[in-house]
């Protein structure tokens, strides 16, 4: 596979459907081996290579993001002169105090310059004891896609020095209006931004901005460059990704999206990683690894772990103290212990079985034991092994690529990575991908139709060359404030606009104060935490595997009400699992002393299967399935709720036996209080499958139950429903009656 771009960047839909390059080379190009091309109609330069504005700076020293609000920048004030509309950033900064005065801005990309220094722009300028009326300079380039869309580019807090002969050379001055700059040419220098009453902290830095469309002013003035030279916009403007929560505005984009889609990695700094993908394997060089078991965590593989487990650190990315920093750190990975692979007997099948845990997994393909760490050679002939795995581990569907597994379909080139919580992360290009640092022969390649069962579901969310420089844990402003730039932190006089027009823009209705992550209506408009990816404190986050494989949950956390690191789920005191992932399972556990599920719990005798203790009277259920004739005894699982009585626990319904095994028949009579509600239930198949699997696994029933059933009795018989039952991301079904009258 070669290092062409697989995936569309975010944001940057603009792109798709490019045609052929047109133009022609006019001779103009300054120390540069690649020729200009021109659009023949509009005389506008392609940009066909899009880079970092700063020499030697890149992703990594980028501040203030696109979409970021300003707690210092207001859009409007109520008539107490209250903000009630904060502003939120349509750009990207430099790192404030990286960026010194004085620092060369080169042009991104080929361009015609359309806004240069001779005009100043309200909210551009240093603040108030530097400059009294705020008013700085910035230079918009125009450029065009090579599909022939035309975008610009906005470099803004630059030196304003047209009065200067212009010497790309020398690096003096600036570009006249209409002159054509090439990429990496010098346009001019970073401007003085002091912030604070007394002067003291350097906020000197570059805002550099991408709008979409044609470059049009009715007006060569402060009024009619308006569009082209905004810095902020209210929150209304923006539409939200429901999956990754980042804002999208319709007529501007984040410019280091420009740079993952047409950046030329040859022309582009060294960067420093700052994020990998969830799922990922990070080493330091000195014997120590982790995994990032979230979005903005990391966990320490031990020695141990790594050793029992088979981790292969050699697929381990190299990183630096600073980037372990970017992290949250939580408590070292648990190990699931010694596994036992073998063939079930009969048949084609290869099972996982975790002996800490007592617990098998079925193998949906070839790649995936090899992910673990496995390959055909491991499987155990010792059958008396093999006896007492199928007959005591309890079964839990299928086993699916190790988290940090590189993936692409055979039909296609788009590459992801698998999460820990099991579902596949796009990497939106090759550049990105050897960025951080993949090997291309890692990647596994399978069918296209086999995906979602082997890797998980795609995930909308794509790993985006500007993600994997964003510290999760960023460093402090030099100062208080969130280090925004464009329009001055003290100055509203323009309403946040940068367009040098005075007046308050209109409030926005409903609002009262900007939206925070605290599980409220802050903004009165009726939405709770509508701003950010999740409400604080909610659980029904994306599903994910816990420490020691069983099923988790992301609860939504502050600050930024975003999805937190897997964690297990509490003791569920009946289901033969270790929910809580403490080593102990349902009675066993702690958790679990004092449950009335635990004490004695047998169907055989059990008084409460023909008299409840609260003296309700009984009722006898008649179940009936049959399905597909294999060796071995069916097994009937159920729980139910009695009325007045502490549930049943999820166990074997002991009456139910299997009487001629091999049939694929059961029919059984048992009974349950009266206004039991619910009932549910599970038929267990001899060969691992289970009645209520409906996914299009090779083993399931693919949209339809594997075998028929009926459940009958007084006032029956009754309706059975399809309810999830604890598997994830996949079509598994308990059966589920409401009540028995």
């Amino acid at each position: 596979m070669n290092r062409t771009r697989f995936v569309a960047a975010v944001g940057l839909v603009y792109l798709v459907g490019c045609s052929a390059q047109r133009g022609v080379d006019n001779g103009t190009a300054q120390n540069k081996d690649d020729q200009l091309s021109l659009d023949p109609q509009t005389g506008i330069p392609y940009a066909s290579v899009y880079q970092y504005p700063i020499q030697g700076f890149n992703a990594s020293d980028l501040g203030f993001g696109f979409g970021s609000m300003n707690d210092l920048m207001c859009m409007a004030r109520n008539t107490d002169g209250e903000c009630i509309s904060y502003g939120y950033h349509l750009a990207h900064d430099t790192q404030v105090g990286k960026t010194p005065y004085g620092t060369v801005v080169m042009a991104p990309a080929d361009g015609i310059v359309r806004i240069t220094t001779d005009i100043t722009f309200q909210g551009y300028g240093s603040t108030s004891s530097k400059n009294a009326s705020y008013y700085g300079c910035v230079i918009v380039l125009e450029h065009e896609y090579p599909n022939g869309k035309p975008f610009t580019t906005l470099l803004g807090h630059v030196q304003c020095e047209s009065g200067s002969a212009y010497d790309p050379t020398a690096r003096t001055g600036n570009p006249a209006k209409n002159a054509i700059v090439r990429r990496g040419q010098y346009v001019g220098h970073i401007g003085h931004y002091w912030y604070g009453s007394s002067q003291a902290t350097d906020w000197h830095h570059l805002h550099w901005g991408n709008r979409k469309g044609s470059f049009a002013p009715s007006a060569y003035t402060r009024s009619g460059l308006r569009p082209w030279v905004r810095g902020y916009a209210a929150r209304s403007e923006f539409s939200q990704d429901p999956q990754t929560g980042k804002l999208i505005h319709p007529d501007w984009v984040d410019p280091v999206e420009t740079v993952a889609t047409l950046g030329d990695p040859a022309q582009t700094p060294d960067v420093g990683i700052r994020h990998h993908p969830p799922g990922s394997m990070l080493g330091d060089g000195n014997g120590s690894y982790w995994l990032v078991t979230g979005e903005s965590q990391i966990a320490p593989l031990t020695s141990a772990v790594i050793a029992t487990d088979r981790y292969d650190i050699s697929l381990a990315a190299n990183v630096t103290a600073a980037e372990l920093e970017c992290y949250a750190h939580a408590a070292a990975v648990s190990a699931l212990g010694a596994v036992t692979p073998y063939q079930r007997p009969g048949t084609h099948a290869v099972v996982m079985a975790y002996d800490l845990t007592h617990e098998r997994y079925d193998v949906i393909r070839q790649e995936a034991l090899s992910s673990w760490g496995y390959s055909n050679h491991d499987l155990t002939s010792d059958a008396s092994k093999i006896q007492t795995r199928e007959q005591t581990y309890a079964a839990h569907g299928y086993r699916q690529l190790r988290p940090g597994s590189l993936i692409k379909a055979n039909e296609q080139t788009e590459v992801a990575i698998v999460t820990p919580w099991q579902t596949r992360r796009a990497i939106a290009t090759g550049e990105t991908f050897e960025q951080l640092g993949y090997d291309w022969s890692r990647v596994v390649s399978i069918p296209q139709d086999v995906l979602d069962a082997v890797a998980g579901n795609r995930e909308s969310q794509v790993v985006s060359y500007a993600s994997i420089f964003d510290c999760a844990l960023p460093a402090p402003c030099p100062s208080d404030g969130t280090c925004g730039g464009g329009d001055d932190p003290e100055d509203y006089s323009d309403g946040g606009d940068d367009s040098g027009d005075a007046g308050t823009l209109p409030a926005e209705a409903g609002q009262t104060t900007q939206e925070i992550c605290n599980g409220l209506d802050d903004d009165g408009n009726g939405q709770i935490d509508e701003i950010f990816q999740c409400k604080l404190g909610a659980t029904n986050g994306p599903t994910c595997v816990s420490s020691c494989g069983t099923a988790g949950q992301r609860v939504c956390e502050a600050p930024n009400c975003a999805w937190g690191a897997c964690k297990p789920l509490a003791e569920n005191c009946g289901n033969t699992i270790d929910d809580d992932c403490n080593g102990l399972i349902d009675c066993a556990d702690p958790a679990c002393l004092g449950q009335a599920s635990c004490q004695a719990v047998s169907d055989a005798g059990a008084a409460a299967d023909a008299q409840d203790s609260q003296g309700n009277l009984t009722v006898k259920v008649h179940f009936s399935y049959s399905g597909p004739a294999t060796s071995g005894s069916i097994i009937l699982n159920a729980w139910w709720q009695p009325p007045n009585a502490e549930p049943r626990v999820w166990a074997q319904v002991a009456p139910c036996t299997d009487t001629v095994p091999g049939d694929g028949l059961l029919a059984c009579d048992f009974t349950v209080p009266s206004g039991t509600a619910p009932l549910e239930f599970q038929v267990n198949l001899p060969d691992g499958r289970f009645w209520g699997d409906e996914s299009c696994y090779p083993t399931g029933g693919c949209g339809a139950t594997i075998g028929s059933l009926s459940v009958s009795g007084p006032g029956g018989p009754f309706t059975v429903k399809l309810v999830p039952n604890n598997s994830s991301n996949q079509p598994y079904y308990n059966g589920h009656i409401d009540k028995i009258l």
